[in-house]
């Protein structure tokens, strides 16, 4: 949201700059993310007259007649050449006179057009900086004083300040509710827009009505009428107060609705009266079928949990989203029913996001608004409505209010707020700060009885008080405290974050970019890979839409469409990671959860395993490289008893190519798989390249027993190594017979060493060679051949038993 600095400026007094103003405003958890100035590269522009047109000269290449303007300034005239089709005698606008600047142009010259010297230019609002419109010269008021500067007349020397306001502030959604910040956080002096409404005959429930059907979903609805009216441009300060927030003027009725809803925070609506029928307004929900044009000319059809605006005969409007066509201000307009109401924010979120509306009133309603707050804002803007378009406000306000809400009542201790931070304020400053933030404090007893303003609907329970005063009081009051015994106590962190530390670091050390994914999935995706089961996952009853509408059951998705997108922008060799939870049906243990959630680990690896360069290879990354990060992992969690096995012909994950695979197991749990991504998988996700990818769960591995490290001093004395090459069936694996020969503990076997795998026609189909460097070693002597033969013909007496292997010659 854009905030005017000269616009807070109005209701609190301070010379605080704009940057200083949003450092305090950061301090106080409100983020401001940029400040820039209204209008950069402006200066010297004046207002000025055309005095007369004097003839023409040629024409511009949009076909206007380019016009000799004789333009007059206090003290002197000049001669400028205009080819704007609004330029008349008597009108007043912005003139640039040479040595001026402007925006995206520079400094202005005095230039030969068609032999007739212009002394400087004539501008529009483009040329100026304030919107896009070229179409003709900025006019101005005929009273503007001439000579000037345009800048100050129209408050172009501002500057605007970007805010970011969490959900649970929406009372921080105007100019007002930043001003009161400041004024609480400064001591300035704060000022609340002056509310006096002239009114006149007749009463306005002589005029119209209103009914309200559903108050779940609009608890409350106030009106105002406002009659004789003319819709006309609105006059150049407000027009050009709402460019710099980023609205573009429409007219001085229309206005005057989007410059309170900035200035209070309420969102209003102003309908012709005279299209109303019955002159009555009806609250509703929709019915089944029913559509409505909305003001944006999109036609939509609505839901039976809709709130409409409506009259007995039509819709009008969606309730706190848009307006409708039918109801709109015209130019014919001279009576309006203007509108502020309070609708159910769970409703407004629903309505906006199903009809894809999201409008600055959407936005504030589904944060939640403030219910008291209608009649302050339906009078300033009525009021402002009537001043500029010469209207009468009729006595009295329409205002429907079914269940009138109360305002917590909350006791406050000041011992809490020591507890709590550590530190507490003197105690008359902290009623200044609870009372300058909108809060009635009764500091009579020794506890304080605060009632929470209508506007702070954040505020529950007495911490939130808390929060409140150390906030505005300043974090950095709070002092620097250590342990009364001077004792510096170590940092103990959880195991699963030591775990997911440890992990993290190792894949970064290995090569690998962290990522970050949307737990948000597309189902169609995730039935795509496999997960058909419906059952098995958790799906949203509110999703944003339907590609994000199922809980992750895996982290592999949003890797793949990590790849996906580096693919897509020319990077083919990715290398990515990421920790995260997952989310499956609830089971027994989790008591007070709604879902079983477990934390994961997964990595997706595609493209070369080395970076182009001339002296390393171009071989590609392939199944064995995603078990080796897999390892990584095991090694980082302390986990040495863990095995690869294959997958069973239909326990393979349809995401995974069969064969191209396996699952890690340690004892009798599985802990986490590898393979190749299946190629109907990396169609669907747009993959040319092959994908190779592992996950693990750090829950599963938090549950096993870590490995400890011992120390062991260099051998003294020689180590003795022996080749052995077996020929065994193919549906062996090395997994397998190492975990054979590792499971005799031999005790002066130290190394076993995979280094050969040989299949071809020289040991027949259905078999394959493989072949392992054995270390032997003695701690305390050299060993004899004699030992060493007899150790290696025990292993290859016991894997001829188990596996029917045959020795090959090496």
């Amino acid at each position: 949201m854009k905030i005017s600095y000269r616009w807070l400026q109005e209701f609190v007094e301070t010379d605080l700059t704009p940057r200083e103003i949003a450092q305090r405003l950061v301090n106080a958890g409100i983020e401001v993310s940029a400040i820039t100035p209204v209008v950069e590269g402006l200066s010297g522009v004046v207002i000025a007259e055309i005095e007369a047109i004097e003839r023409e000269v040629g024409t511009t290449a949009s076909g206007h007649r380019n016009k000799l303007c004789r333009v007059r300034l206090p003290d002197r005239k000049f001669t400028v050449i205009c080819g704007a089709p609004n330029a008349a005698p008597g009108v007043r606008t912005a003139f640039a006179p040479p040595g001026s600047t402007l925006p995206g142009i520079g400094e202005v010259k005095a230039a030969v057009i068609r032999g007739v010297t212009s002394e400087g230019m004539l501008c529009s609002e483009k040329e100026l900086g304030l919107s896009d419109d070229h179409a003709g010269i900025l006019v101005l008021p005929s009273d503007a004083p001439i000579g000037a500067d345009l800048g100050t007349y129209l408050g172009l020397d501002d500057w605007v300040l970007e805010i970011e306001i969490t959900p649970n502030r929406p009372d921080a959604l105007s100019v007002v509710g930043l001003a009161r910040e400041i004024s609480a956080l400064t001591g300035a002096a704060f000022r609340y827009p002056r509310l006096v409404v002239k009114e006149s005959e007749p009463e306005a429930s002589r005029l119209a009505a209103v009914e309200i059907e559903a108050p779940d979903l609009c608890p409350r609805f106030c009106a105002r009428v406002i009659s004789g009216l003319t819709v006309r441009p609105s006059p150049p300060w407000l027009a050009q107060r709402l460019r710099a927030v980023g609205l573009r003027p429409i007219n001085n009725l229309v206005d005057v609705t989007n410059y309170v809803m900035w200035e209070l925070g309420q969102p209003l609506h102003a309908f012709d009266r005279d299209t109303i029928a019955r002159r009555t307004i009806v609250v509703r929900r929709a019915r089944t079928g029913e559509r409505i044009t909305t003001l944006d000319g999109q036609q939509r059809t609505l839901g039976p949990d809709m709130a409409m605006v409506c009259d007995p005969e039509r819709v009008l409007g969606v309730g706190g989203v848009m307006g409708g066509v039918e109801s709109e201000v015209t130019n014919r307009t001279s009576t309006v029913l203007l509108e502020a109401a309070y609708w159910d924010p769970g409703s407004i979120r629903r309505t906006s996001r199903t009809l894809g509306l999201a409008t600055d009133a959407a936005y504030r309603f589904e944060r939640g608004g403030d219910i008291e707050g209608l009649t302050e804002a339906l009078s300033r803007a009525a009021q402002l409505m009537a001043d500029l378009g010469g209207g009468t406000v009729a006595r009295g306000m329409l205002d429907v209010y079914p269940s009138p809400r109360t305002h917590p009542r909350i006791t406050l201790r000041l011992s809490r707020v020591e507890r709590v931070i550590g530190a507490c304020p003197p105690r008359d400053e902290a009623v200044r700060i609870l009372q300058a933030l909108g809060f009635a404090v009764d500091d009579s007893a020794t506890d304080l009885q605060v009632i929470v303003p209508s506007f702070r609907r954040d505020i529950f329970q007495e911490d939130d008080l808390v929060e409140e005063i150390v906030r505005i009081w300043g974090y950095d009051k709070i002092p620097l405290t250590r342990d009364r015994g001077g004792q510096l106590l170590p940092v103990t962190r959880p195991p699963g974050l030591r775990l997911v530390r440890a992990v993290t670091a190792q894949l970064t050390a290995a090569g690998l970019t962290e990522c970050i994914s949307y737990a948000f999935v597309d189902p169609d995706r995730l039935e795509r890979m496999g997960w058909t089961d419906a059952a098995r996952l958790i799906t949203l009853e509110n999703p944003l839409s339907r590609e994000r509408s199922v809980l992750r059951p895996s982290l592999l998705p949003g890797l793949l469409e990590a790849v996906r997108t580096n693919a897509s922008h020319q990077t083919t060799d990715v290398r990515v990671f990421e920790v995260g939870h997952v989310f499956m049906p609830r089971r027994e243990e989790d008591v007070d959860r709604p879902v079983h959630e477990e934390r994961w680990v997964a990595l997706a690896l595609t493209g070369l395993r080395f970076p182009r360069a001339w002296h390393a290879t171009r071989d590609r990354v392939d199944v064995y490289d995603a078990k080796g990060m897999a390892e990584l992992v095991l090694a980082a969690a302390g986990v040495s008893d863990w095995e690869a096995m294959r997958w069973s012909d239909d326990a393979c994950p349809r995401y995974l190519e069969p064969g191209r695979g396996g699952r890690l197991v340690a004892g009798d749990r599985d802990i986490g798989l590898f393979g190749e991504v299946a190629v109907p998988v990396r169609e669907t996700f747009d993959l040319a390249a092959p994908v190779f990818v592992a996950e693990l769960s750090l829950s599963a591995l938090l549950l096993l027993p870590s490995w400890m490290p011992h120390h062991q001093t260099l051998p003294r004395y020689p180590a003795v190594q022996r080749d052995l090459a077996l020929i065994v069936p193919d549906v062996v694996t090395a997994g397998e017979v190492e975990a054979a020969i590792r499971a005799m503990r031999l005790p002066l076997l130290t190394r076993v060493v995979l280094f050969d795998v040989y299949t071809g026609d020289q040991i027949g189909s259905g078999c394959r060679s493989l072949a392992w460097s054995l270390t032997f070693q003695a701690p305390d002597r050299t060993l004899r051949d004699s030992e060493v033969n007899e150790l290696h013909g025990r292993i290859v007496g016991a894997l001829v038993k188990r596996f029917g292997a045959e020795v090959r010659g090496t």
